[in-house]
């Protein structure tokens, strides 16, 4: 009986201190920031959750909205948030009702002539797009099977009476093209296969414009005929980027094009009788952003970038000549997104620019009244701390110019550390639009930020955009080396603490920075980066445009000077600069082995890789956690002076 007692006594003590060990255990790791439970984690020491909680808020401390569509039955704006969520704004300046929630569409589309909504969306199959349809009632409906594993649809429009939904179908795996209706019970598609990647523009009286994307500096425009099947180039060189029916007429933008005397103008083509008309452009002195018909056909709505600040104004078409009828309308320092008419008489249209979240207005062209229709929202603590973005150029190994903006903090004392940001594409142009990521990164790290437009970036003429192809792709690399020359001359730059940061194709030029520039740069962020060119040409789903881009794969000479950019296979030259490094499981556009081999070869040469992988993300890894890890990654490896 006391043997028993005294097991008993025994099993309680143990009991206890095992409590007491687990209640110890539990409050160290409450104690921890979060992990998510679908990412694995290697080298990331563990992040105390007070040394990085003043980096988030309350989702509704930090408010912005960008317009997806406008529906002008109901007069009112489909919206997105923070959340990525789509909610309808029936009002200026009232409640946000939620509309869709748990789908993040690529295209987001409002019938013409009723409130039924078109999107696509990859939540089933990521980076494989299926079309649906939602009446704002009951589920949305998914409108396209697919037979193939690489189907998807990536772009569509609405026909003009909203009866009907016309889309191309894209095969990455054939790499062809189908031009697809849907009458919106049942879908079917025509004669023509397409080879390449094409995009459906508009449509109107049984034509539909077509865009074909060879590269980001040769796109050209068709007119299909469904009664015919007859396709029909509307611009034969140069480099069309977008096009619309103005009255019937299908006109197409072009640049570069010897129809547009080596400029830019609009083509028009009768599609009766194929005869070209050209439209002059003369009044666009800056960059083209976009243009839009109203739906009377009677106005057109340009938007015109300056040194990356965009400009609003209505154009009219008279004698061959798009001519100003409303002069800019838009006042204030912003980037522009989303234009779209309200009416006929009146535009919308999304703005921010860095110290402001994206917001919402309109503008009456009868009474010339701008109204506002949703207004921003930013914590006080992270109110003032930046200045207005800087637009800096620089000379690169080559002369060439480059150009890009710095974000400085409102107070410098001394020197600030610097982080230079490489966009993707790479033919995008990184514009200074607001990022709570760089307004956190200077308020608290002291950062100045850099945003990069080396060449390859569209927005400087095609060629500027062409500069890095092929064999000329370590002149990118040299654009980044010739910025670290421009920061050491800079008195309120600290270039002993300069960190590098890419994403996707960012992230390679960031590698290969890493690999060249180690002596200069503290460490580098990649994040989902394209590790190999080789490798990534060798994937079954590359179309002519990413070998227009990068070289053919098949050139073994170009293959191995591309292989010397990479720290792949190259890690004893890496010389030990430290690494931030995530992957994302569902990723299809790069190779997984290039991400874990590269990872596994410099933690094996000694570098300080902090890698996470992400089960379920596909290209492009984000979220708080990971913003946390870059955070104290940043933190760990400054150079305190």
């Amino acid at each position: 009986m006391n043997t028993i007692n005294h097991n008993q006594m025994k099993i309680q003590v143990l009991a206890v201190i095992l409590f007491c060990l687990l209640a110890s255990v539990n409050a160290q790791q409450s104690d921890d920031f979060p992990v998510p439970a679908s990412f694995r984690l290697e080298g990331i020491p563990r992040i105390k959750n007070d040394d990085v909680k003043h980096l988030f808020f309350e989702p509704s401390a930090i408010k912005s909205n960008l317009i997806w569509d406008v529906d002008r039955t109901a007069r009112k704006l489909l919206v997105t948030d923070e959340k990525n969520a789509i909610y309808s704004v029936d009002s200026p300046l009232s409640t946000p009702k939620l509309a869709l929630d748990g789908r993040v569409p690529s295209t987001l589309r409002v019938s013409p002539t009723s409130s039924v909504v078109a999107f696509n969306n990859d939540k089933e199959d990521p980076d494989n797009y299926a079309l649906y349809l939602w009446d704002g009632k009951s589920e949305a409906q998914k409108l396209t099977r697919f037979n193939g594993k690489d189907d998807s649809v990536d772009s569509f429009v609405w026909d003009r009476n909203g009866k009907s939904i016309y889309y191309t179908l894209n095969d990455y795996e054939a790499k062809t093209t189908k031009i697809c209706q849907s009458d919106l019970t049942a879908s079917k598609c025509f004669a023509v296969e397409l080879k390449g990647l094409w995009n459906v523009i508009d449509n109107d009286q049984g034509n539909i414009l077509l865009k074909y994307w060879k590269s980001s500096s040769n796109q050209h425009i068709y007119l299909y005929s469904i009664g015919s099947g007859k396709l029909t180039p509307l611009s034969e060189s140069g480099n069309a980027t977008k096009a619309f029916f103005l009255d019937g007429r299908p006109l197409a933008l072009s640049e570069d094009s010897p129809e547009c005397g080596g400029g830019r103008c609009l083509i028009s083509v009768n599609p009766r009788t194929g005869a070209k008309e050209i439209i002059s452009l003369k009044e666009v002195r800056g960059h083209l952003g976009d243009i839009k018909p109203s739906p009377d056909g009677k106005s057109l709505l340009i938007q015109e970038a300056f040194d990356g600040i965009d400009s609003l104004w209505i154009g009219k078409l008279k004698s061959k000549s798009i001519v100003p009828a409303v002069p800019n309308f838009l006042s204030g320092s912003y980037v522009v997104w989303n234009t779209r008419w309200l009416s006929s008489s009146e535009v919308v249209y999304t703005v921010e620019n860095i110290g402001q979240p994206a917001f919402i207005k309109s503008f009456d062209l009868k009474t010339k009244k701008t109204t506002v229709w949703t207004k921003p929202r930013l914590p006080e603590v992270l109110t003032g701390t930046v200045r207005p973005p800087e637009k800096i150029r620089w000379r690169s190994s080559d002369s060439k110019e480059i150009s890009g903006y710095i974000v400085k903090p409102a107070k410098i004392e001394k020197k600030s550390p610097v982080l230079v940001f490489i966009h993707g594409g790479p033919q995008v142009v990184d514009r200074p639009t607001f990022s709570s990521l760089d307004v956190r990164f200077a308020t608290f790290l002291g950062l100045s930020i850099i945003h990069t437009n080396i060449r390859g970036s569209r927005g400087f003429g095609n060629d500027f955009m062409d500069a890095d192809n092929g064999a000329k792709r370590e002149d990118a690399v040299r654009d980044i080396s010739s910025l670290l020359d421009w920061i050491e001359k800079q008195a309120d730059l600290d270039a002993d603490n300069v960190f590098i940061r890419g994403e996707s194709y960012g992230g390679f030029v960031a590698l290969a920075t890493g690999l060249k520039e180690s002596s200069r740069i503290r460490a580098v962020i990649a994040e989902y980066p394209l590790v190999s060119i080789r490798n990534y040409l060798q994937q079954s789903w590359i179309d002519e445009f990413a070998k227009n881009e990068y070289g053919d794969p098949k050139d073994e000479i170009l293959m191995k000077k591309l292989d010397e950019l990479s720290p792949l296979n190259n890690a004893s030259k890496w010389k030990g600069t430290p690494l931030f490094l995530t992957r994302g499981k569902l990723d299809s556009r790069v190779p997984e082995g290039d991400v874990l081999g590269l990872k596994s070869q410099l933690r094996d040469a000694g570098a300080d890789v902090w890698f996470i992988f992400a089960n379920e993300a596909g290209h492009g890894v984000s979220g708080r956690f990971v913003t946390a890890a870059m955070y104290e990654f940043i933190k760990t490896h400054l150079r305190r002076k």
